[in-house]
């Protein structure tokens, strides 16, 4: 019979929760990426829309036209604020989520080592009782030689 470990099924839910911690903190990850992509490309757009007003200002401009940049500059401006605000919510989120991932690592990885104890401990105790069994052999061939 060979080795089994004890705590199979304990092994298996921590091996489990650890792919599931790790899923969302993928999933935290990519949510904090995507929302920093959005906040550049808003930066982006601010700073198009400041050169070109500052063109078009040149060339003359009506202030109907001119509210209308100051609006959308306005918008963009108050987007990337409230960005900002996500970005630090997300922030915080990923921060749970790597803790947690590294608990569960932690977790699982405690385990592992329970069952590599484990095991080791069976090979010894059964390289003991064939060693046992090996003297016991030479003990009864050597008595029934005399």
């Amino acid at each position: 019979m060979g080795f089994t470990f004890r705590y199979e099924t304990l092994r298996k839910v921590r091996s489990i929760k650890e792919n599931m911690a790790q899923q969302r903190f993928s999933q935290a990850q990519r949510h904090y990426i995507n929302l920093e992509n959005l906040k550049n490309l808003r930066i982006t757009a601010k700073n198009d829309v400041q050169k070109e007003l500052k063109t078009r200002m040149k060339s003359g401009l009506k202030s109907s036209q001119m509210k209308q940049y100051y609006d959308y500059l306005a918008f963009l401006e108050e987007a990337i604020q409230q960005l900002d605000k996500n970005l630090a919510a997300a922030q915080k989120e990923l921060d749970d989520k790597r803790e947690q991932m590294l608990s569960a690592k932690r977790e699982h990885k405690a385990i592992e080592r329970l069952k590599e104890l484990d095991e080791e401990r069976y090979i010894s105790e059964q390289n003991r009782k064939e060693m046992c069994f090996i003297d016991e052999m030479a003990i009864l061939r050597h008595g029934g030689n005399q």
